[in-house]
């Protein structure tokens, strides 16, 4: 593996895994109440858009790589120039 395919696989790997926390954080808040510490309405809505927002940034950078750069290519070229 290239150290081109390793970074590749290495920000794709944070993106999942920012997404897969959000979405932890998000199933947590809608079906088991009592894992969020504070119990309050202001603190649940806090965690849980942390949490949508987290999933929202990961989707959104795993997008952009996958839009610029994906396995076989280094940079889409013809993206940037448009």
């Amino acid at each position: 593996m290239t150290h081109k395919e390793r970074l590749y696989k290495a920000l794709k790997s944070e993106c999942e895994a920012e997404i897969n926390e959000g979405l932890l954080t998000l199933d947590m808040c809608f079906t088991k109440a009592t894992a969020i510490g504070e119990h309050t309405s202001k603190h649940f809505l806090e965690e849980a858009m942390k949490a949508l927002d987290n999933v929202t940034a990961g989707r959104d950078k795993l997008d952009t790589l996958e839009t610029y750069y994906n396995d076989s290519t280094l940079l889409n070229k013809e993206l940037l120039n448009d």
